[in-house]
């Protein structure tokens, strides 16, 4: 059986070794922040959220193939989590404040989509798979994450050996998805819940990347 893991690994420059910390790599990249304006949202977000398995985890109408999902299940199952275990809540539905943001990093082929991690739920140790968007040019894809509540104690981003916490609600970051194996779960008391923005960059992403690091925290004009 062929596995996801061990696959994906070979085309990555992450040095595995757990006792080392390598700033390139055992990182989160932080992009600035935005002030929160979606509070109002967030009662409906969590609500409305759906579980979701490695499966299960994809936009309704855009499968993966079998084998790459096979590959993924043969990995939970081999350690332990089995093949239905609920990784994170999903939220396709994303309300218009949201969907302003997203506008702003201009990205091409734009996928936005809200993790709700509600307490109990792990999204086991992997990496991502993003070159699918621009396969002749994959450093040109981004994936940001935009963190919709405040961080609570005993929920964490694992980015390679360095641990990611307390963070703040607007707060947001990106990383380096094709070398740095990561993984996200919540041991607390609250759900967790990001906007996750996924594309192409282009010039005017470029552009809005350095807008946001000099306006931080980026104030929408219109909401507050």
């Amino acid at each position: 059986m062929i596995s996801s893991w061990d696959e994906t690994k070979k085309r990555t420059r992450y040095h595995y070794d757990n006792k080392k910390i390598d700033p390139l790599y055992d990182t989160v990249t932080n992009l600035g922040s935005f002030v929160p304006c979606w509070q109002q949202d967030l009662d409906n977000i969590i609500k409305k959220s759906k579980s979701a398995t490695w499966r299960t985890r994809g936009q309704a109408g855009n499968s993966r193939p079998e084998s790459e999902l096979a590959a993924e299940e043969y990995d939970l199952e081999r350690a332990g989590y089995g093949k239905n275990y609920t990784i994170t809540n999903l939220n396709w539905d994303i309300p218009p404040v949201l969907q302003r943001i997203s506008d702003l990093f201009a990205l091409d082929d734009a996928m936005n989509r809200i993790h709700v991690q509600v307490p109990g739920q792990v999204w086991n140790l992997h990496l991502d798979k993003l070159e699918k968007w621009a396969p002749d040019k994959p450093d040109s894809v981004l994936r940001v994450q935009i963190q919709l509540t405040d961080w609570e104690p005993g929920q964490f981003w694992s980015y390679g050996n360095y641990q990611h916490s307390m963070w703040s609600a607007g707060d947001v970051t990106t990383f380096n998805w094709q070398h740095v194996p990561h993984s996200t779960a919540n041991a607390s008391l609250e759900p967790r819940v990001t906007l996750q923005v996924t594309g192409v960059q282009t010039e005017r992403t470029r552009d809005f990347l350095r807008t946001l690091r000099s306006r931080s925290p980026y104030q929408l004009s219109g909401i507050l």
